[in-house]
């Protein structure tokens, strides 16, 4: 199934969801048909400037959500926290990350069937954003964000911190009078959350982005993480995604706030973190599993990223 829909009617989006599935919207929920999964998307209004989505549904078919941008749409920033929520299956959970958009850029998620969609999506008007963060003109990516007329894509791995607030935003349960004011509290701890994360990223962004750019350095990314266990060659990253080296590295160093190696580390790092964790297995098969031949050095950039040796990570309650 294609749904799209454009960017200056986010408004009106889980109407049109619900029309597009055959389904119908109650209590700000619309719930998935059988036919096409299981599960339910959910709207909240929280105010004339600040909207946020739950979706959480697994699915019986491919998805595509299509946004078009449009003129109106740079006036909305789009900020969309993914897979923070583990499945309830024995699948292996999806990496979670954060993106935050300008509406006016055309945007896709594909999911393919048998996806478990968890994804939490605040659509916030500048205004209240310049009115949160005060920005300096020292913040250049913020001044971008606010005040840029240039299309923007930026993402980041969610931390603890911000699935833990993801998670209570999915799981409470608040209907009475003060709900609308529990959320909007919790959607601006995660815009807070996020920018803290934003902070990092010193230099201001490099080139103006263009949709077939971002999908090439999406599948950029996707080529890194299938292989996990050999490290990514610059070179042949750059005859893949048909850029120059310099082009691909400013790119994707722009969009993801790390360098390819240093991306490609953290996920090999998180993947480690899930395989001791969760797997229960040992450091020694663990780093072998990675493509670590001196667990030694596997040890010291586990701590380097995770903050623990990954003896003690895995005995840690």
């Amino acid at each position: 199934m294609i749904f799209e829909f454009t960017a200056a009617e986010h408004i009106g989006m889980l109407a049109a969801f619900a029309k597009a599935i055959g389904s119908k919207i109650e209590n700000g929920i619309v719930e998935l048909p059988e036919h096409l999964g299981k599960g339910y998307m959910r709207g909240l209004d929280l105010g004339p400037q600040i909207r946020m989505m739950i979706r959480q549904y697994e699915l019986k078919e491919d998805l595509v959500f299509r946004r078009t941008a449009s003129g109106k749409g740079t006036k909305v920033v789009v900020i969309a926290f993914h897979n923070f929520f583990h499945p309830s299956s024995d699948k292996k959970p999806a990496l979670p990350f954060v993106q935050i958009t300008t509406a006016g850029i055309d945007y896709e998620d594909f999911f393919p069937v048998n996806s478990t969609i968890n994804t939490i999506i605040i659509a916030v008007n500048v205004d209240l954003l310049k009115a949160l963060l005060h920005p300096g003109e020292e913040d250049a990516l913020f001044q971008n964000i606010i005040f840029g007329d240039q299309p923007f894509l930026y993402e980041e791995l969610i931390s603890p911190q911000m699935q833990a607030l993801a998670s209570q935003i999915v799981t409470a349960e608040h209907t009475g009078t003060l709900r609308h004011f529990f959320y909007r509290l919790k959607a601006e701890e995660l815009i807070y959350l996020l920018f803290t994360a934003l902070l990092k990223r010193r230099e201001a962004p490099a080139q103006t982005l263009n949709v077939a750019d971002v999908k090439t350095i999406y599948q950029v990314k996707d080529k890194i993480l299938a292989h996990i266990d050999h490290p990514p060659k610059l070179e042949e990253l750059a005859k893949f995604s048909g850029m120059s080296e310099s082009k691909l590295k400013r790119l994707f160093k722009q969009i993801f706030g790390k360098n390819i190696y240093d991306y490609y580390q953290s996920f090999r790092m998180t993947e480690a973190a899930y395989l001791l964790k969760e797997k229960g297995l040992s450091v020694s098969e663990t780093g072998y599993q990675l493509g670590f031949s001196n667990l030694s050095h596997f040890a010291r950039v586990f701590e380097k990223y995770i903050g623990l040796k990954p003896k003690r990570y895995s005995t840690k309650g």
